[in-house]
């Protein structure tokens, strides 16, 4: 299971569901200074395009490793890609590459070489911006994200198995978000079922995190709960990822939970969920 080589003749499918909600304006662990729970996730989701767009380059092409995909729910439940790809639900990854919404000039820092740092400009792709503005429609995002990989499975039969990543702060206001999401996690592939992973922003400067529990019993709350219960058990490869990047033992069975993520957690979650296992040469 989850040994499926990812090719063109056999891509995968990675699908973001984004909280668009008002509190997303909220700073991240509610700390002023800190970047808005919106604009960093954003940022971070755009920095993952970037990674997948990488990964599928070979041989001076991008290739058709992945269909990508953004659904923001807020005021609304649609696709969050625009200009080109705008009303897209799944976009393959080189076409995300030659339609980003604008190209940024961004300044980083890079090592001088003798223990100092020094400015550099870099380019950005932009495809996805920042919103925050509704309630939060979690149920809906997770149905239209069941409607969405439902098609994609059936067309994809030998497939590595679709991976949904949900980034929110809070708590559906539409229903039971279990119920799309064991349809969702019933969905499968020949190598497997449907994998969802769920990164809770934290607001609270106090809040302890919770990274990959293996039972319920340590998260403080009803909600929590829930999305205990939303999440998938990592797959080996995450497994292994998440091991190598936070230097932590994950023992078989943890579920792809990050609760009150804060920045580098937040970035954690989303390479782990989207580092690609089983590419072809």
């Amino acid at each position: 299971m989850y040994s499926a080589e990812i090719s063109r003749l056999n891509p995968t499918c990675f699908l973001f569901l984004v909280d668009h909600s008002t509190s997303m304006q909220n700073p991240i662990m509610g700390v002023p200074g800190n970047p808005k729970k919106a604009e960093f996730v954003a940022d971070a989701l755009n920095k993952v395009i970037q990674s997948l767009v990488v990964s599928a380059s070979k041989d001076m092409e991008i290739r058709k490793y992945y269909q990508v995909g953004v659904i923001g729910y807020g005021f609304e439940v649609k696709s969050a890609l625009g200009g080109e790809l705008a009303e897209r639900d799944l976009v393959w990854i080189d076409e995300m590459y030659e339609n980003p919404l604008r190209i940024e000039d961004r300044i980083k820092k890079e090592s001088d070489g003798a223990g100092g740092f020094i400015e550099v400009s870099t380019k950005f792709p932009v495809w996805v911006d920042a919103v925050a503005r509704g309630q939060t429609p979690m149920c809906q995002a997770l149905n239209k994200a069941y409607d969405l990989l439902s098609s994609w499975v059936a067309e994809h039969p030998e497939a590595y198995p679709p991976t949904l990543i949900n980034l929110t702060d809070g708590e559906a206001n539409d229903g039971d978000a279990r119920v799309p999401a064991e349809q969702i996690k019933a969905l499968e592939t020949e190598d497997g079922n449907c994998t969802i992973l769920t990164v809770h922003a934290s607001s609270n400067e106090l809040s302890h995190q919770i990274v990959f529990p293996l039972e319920n019993k340590a998260l403080p709350d009803h909600f929590s709960r829930v999305m205990f219960d939303v999440s998938s058990p990592l797959t080996p490869k995450m497994r292994s990822t998440a091991e190598e990047l936070m230097g932590i033992a994950v023992e078989d069975g943890a579920r792809g939970l990050v609760y009150n993520a804060d920045i580098a957690g937040i970035v954690q979650a989303l390479e782990i969920g989207t580092r690609p296992a089983n590419l072809q040469p």
